[in-house]
């Protein structure tokens, strides 16, 4: 798990946060908006409380868009450099004010995120093999 203050960035280094605890859950998405925001079969996801991720510095490259079709059904925003087109986390309605979703491999300890819990499988491609230990849910819980 994370270490408190990590500190996270976007592709090109505009937008730079810290996240001042450890992730509360990290998750492994394969719902179709991770999986075309990665470029490939998922994206790991740090579950972080709201008011644990501040932004350092690039508030003017953060752009935000709202997501309706979920795979969840429920409307979610997405927050991204401007600069890179990276996403830096998302926002599912139903966690609005409590949850941020970032985007693992932003973090500067993301290589020692092992997700519990694998959402949306029924996504996962078949040539992807389940992680060990994890959960399985072929949709999502909040």
């Amino acid at each position: 798990m994370a270490s408190p203050a990590s500190h996270g960035s976007c592709l090109c280094g505009n937008v730079s946060f810290t996240a001042a605890s450890e992730p509360l859950a990290v998750l492994m998405c394969y719902c179709i908006h991770c999986s075309k925001g990665a470029g490939g079969p998922g994206q790991v996801i740090a579950k972080m409380a709201h008011g644990d991720v501040n932004v350092v510095s690039g508030h003017d490259f953060i752009t935000r868009c709202e997501l309706q079709d979920t795979s969840s059904g429920e409307m979610k925003e997405k927050f991204f450099c401007s600069g890179c087109g990276c996403t830096l986390w998302t926002v599912p309605a139903g966690v609005k004010g409590k949850f941020v979703m970032v985007r693992g491999a932003l973090l500067s300890i993301w290589t020692n995120l092992k997700p519990s819990t694998e959402i949306f499988v029924k996504y996962r491609p078949t040539w992807v093999g389940a992680i060990e230990g994890a959960s399985q849910w072929q949709e999502a819980r909040h």
